[in-house]
């Protein structure tokens, strides 16, 4: 006797209930989710689950595994097997008649048959296959005893393209760390890992024929050409991969089904090389006195014909290194004021009877997919690339700006992944009192899982060229937020990378947010046992009652808006006033209070934006005062900001700048937040 739970598709199309139902049964009693249930919580929730009421198979160290050569290392890292009768048999069988990347599996009393469609499919079901074990096995070479249940597995993915975006440019992360977070994708069936190389703030991909790009770009602040903008402003810190270990990171996400797709940023983001080779910008002169005189350049000239044989350059050995077959070149927020400025992109328009900038960036860009397709490789952009109206629709185009853009660049049929920010940048924040990004919004776990084409209103033909998803991660934040945290990354992707792993793997028609809940307080437990420091809740709001007492704010600093000090004062504008230019040593911000601030309260005191640390003073002092008048020193600048305790009955708080340029033209001013017992 046989019942089943099916995700949707193909072999079930109706969804039965039942054994979700049990699931969230057992998630609402802990007493009885015992080890023996932990399968029941499978994520993503395969096609078809059937469950044979038989006796269960007993894997212990003396099964014997059968598996293609290519995959031993990986499955005996997990399953070392023994020297007994073989049990387990993995395989590769075209003929199963399924889709790619599709697998059955097969447990049985007397043994393990999993057969997949291809290799991607092979490791599909091996991935299944260990959420099938007791949680431990993710701790590696398994040796305990397991009692897999019996049952038949059909299961397939609804879309290609599962991907997950990691931006190393901005805050370096080591090779380990970024093998640690391949695993966790792979054993969630997210098999693209989008690896961001280049960006304003570092390149970290060594280049042999310009070794300079990344011994030189590779680091930011201290003696860097390349300024610290997100902290750490007086060390050079960074760091670069070299060719032969990204082979190796190929290599480690190629054993685990993950294809690493790379981006260099082009022809915007482009600060770094632009410090480096200055010649490849567009010859245009700007004022630097905001800046203090630091350019923030960061576009290549498209005219300039020397900067093609660069780029090929740069393209051969990047494809020399990444397989892949896509290539990311970027093209997302081109300031084009550098070449209507500029006499040769100037005459390049004029000559070429272009009617918009946008027709300069993708003449650029289609030179370099030129270049690209010449190594049998194609080209991945951004969604910003389209916007000149000709682009060739070979071209794969990352929809980050919103759904609308999505919606648009399918519409006129370039396949699309699909990531608008409001629902798969994995660094905004997750609630309103907690870190992270802001610009897209508060992304909770259950809005991520909400995605649908139908709900984001994608029509029949855009639909068709919806090759996936993906989530995103940039790191600005990294800086200053990793000592806060066991691990930043893993937990701002964490679990909302679940939700992502089901968007791209179910129909959207089977999923269930309930179901979906009591699931992954099952896979929590696998989580733990992988080591990811995942998100488990919202953060405790902050001790103490805010206070909001009668204030008047000034500045040394000339600003953008000078009624935005008003706002400020009135506790009104989170996002906070923004100056005209940089920070310069002796700069000051004063808070005065109509009446004295009772001594025991706490004060928090920022400046730059409240969500990220830029735009701030890179080191100064905080300075209170009983009278208004006479000014005491109590505390130092970190990152821009300082958390005090008021001692005294106090008047007035200012901050005062002891550094100059901070590696952008602009400072933000903040409201203080005071707490009181």
């Amino acid at each position: 006797m046989k019942s089943s739970a099916c995700g949707g598709g193909g072999v079930c199309r109706t969804l039965v209930r039942g054994l979700l139902a049990i699931v969230m049964l057992l998630c609402a009693n802990p007493l009885g989710a015992s080890a023996d249930n932990d399968w029941l919580g499978l994520l993503p929730l395969p096609r078809s689950v059937e469950v044979v009421e038989d006796e269960p198979f007993r894997f212990d160290e003396s099964v014997a595994i059968l598996c293609p050569a290519e995959e031993q290392a990986y499955v005996r890292s997990y399953l070392p097997g023994g020297f007994g009768a073989v049990r387990m048999s993995l395989a590769v069988d075209p003929s199963l008649g399924l889709p790619a990347e599709g697998y059955r599996l097969k447990i049985a009393p007397e043994g393990v048959v999993l057969r997949g469609v291809d290799r991607a499919g092979l490791l599909n079901g091996f991935h299944t296959l260990l959420q099938l074990f007791p949680s431990e096995v993710y701790e590696g070479a398994f040796r305990g005893v397991a009692l897999l249940p019996a049952v038949e597995i059909v299961d397939w993915p609804e879309y290609h393209y599962r991907g997950q975006h990691l931006d190393v440019a901005r805050t370096f992360s080591t090779i380990p760390q970024i093998e640690e977070f391949i695993s966790h994708l792979a054993h969630h069936k997210i098999n693209h890992l989008h690896l961001h190389l280049t960006d304003d703030e570092g390149w970290r991909v060594e280049i042999k024929s310009h070794p300079e790009l990344a011994e030189i770009g590779g680091w930011r602040g201290g003696d860097s050409p390349v300024k610290a903008i997100y902290g750490e402003w007086e060390e050079r810190y960074g760091g670069y991969y070299t060719q032969e270990e990204l082979r190796s990171l190929v290599a480690y996400a190629h054993a685990r089904g993950v294809e690493i797709v790379p981006e260099i940023d082009l022809p915007g983001h482009s600060l770094t090389i632009g410090k480096i080779h200055p010649e490849i910008l567009c010859p245009v002169e700007r004022d630097l006195s905001a800046s203090e005189g630091y350019s923030s350049q960061n576009v290549w000239c498209v005219a300039r014909e020397e900067n093609y044989v660069l780029l090929e350059d740069i393209i051969s050995e990047l494809c020399d290194i990444f397989p892949s077959e896509y290539i990311h070149i970027g093209g997302d927020e081109v300031d084009k004021s550098y070449w209507r400025d500029c006499p040769h992109c100037s005459a390049l328009y004029r000559e070429r009877g272009m009617t918009s900038q946008s027709q300069l960036q993708e003449y650029f860009m289609e030179r370099l997919s030129a270049m690209l397709a010449q190594r049998g490789r194609k080209a991945a952009m951004w969604n910003e690339a389209t916007n000149g109206g000709t682009l060739s629709r070979e071209v794969r185009i990352h929809g980050w700006e919103g759904v609308r853009q999505c919606r648009e660049v399918a519409e006129a049929g370039y396949p699309t992944v699909v990531m608008p920010g409001p629902y798969f940048y994995f660094d905004m924040r997750q609630s309103k009192m907690e870190d992270g990004h802001n610009w897209a919004g508060i992304i909770s776990l259950k809005k991520c899982y909400s995605v649908s084409l139908d709900a984001l209103g994608f029509g029949p033909k855009a639909k068709s060229n919806v090759i996936g998803f993906s989530g995103a991660f940039w790191s600005e934040l990294y800086v200053t937020h990793r000592d806060k945290y066991d691990n930043y990354l893993e937990y701002q992707t964490f679990p909302r990378i679940c939700a992502l792993s089901e968007i791209g793997w179910m129909p959207s028609s089977s999923r269930s947010w309930e179901e979906f809940s009591a699931r992954l307080k099952v896979h929590e437990k696998r989580m733990e046992a992988m080591g990811i420091s995942y998100r488990r809740g919202a953060p405790e709001p902050p001790q103490g009652r805010q206070i909001t007492p009668s204030l008047k704010v000034s500045t040394s600093l000339p600003l953008k808006n000078s009624e935005a000090l008003d706002k400020i004062a009135s506790y009104a504008n989170d996002w906070g006033c923004r100056t005209s230019r940089t920070c310069r040593e002796g700069d000051w911000i004063l808070y005065e209070f109509a009446s004295s601030v009772k001594s025991g309260a706490v004060v928090e005191l920022i400046t730059g934006y409240r969500h990220v640390c830029r735009g701030v003073f890179p080191s100064g002092v905080v300075e209170v005062s009983e009278d208004g008048q006479k000014f005491r020193e109590v505390a130092k600048l970190h990152n821009g900001g300082a958390t005090i305790t008021l001692r005294r009955p106090t008047r007035a708080i200012r901050i005062r700048s002891t550094a100059t340029a901070n590696g952008d033209n602009y400072v933000f001013i903040q409201f203080p937040v005071i707490r009181v017992p």
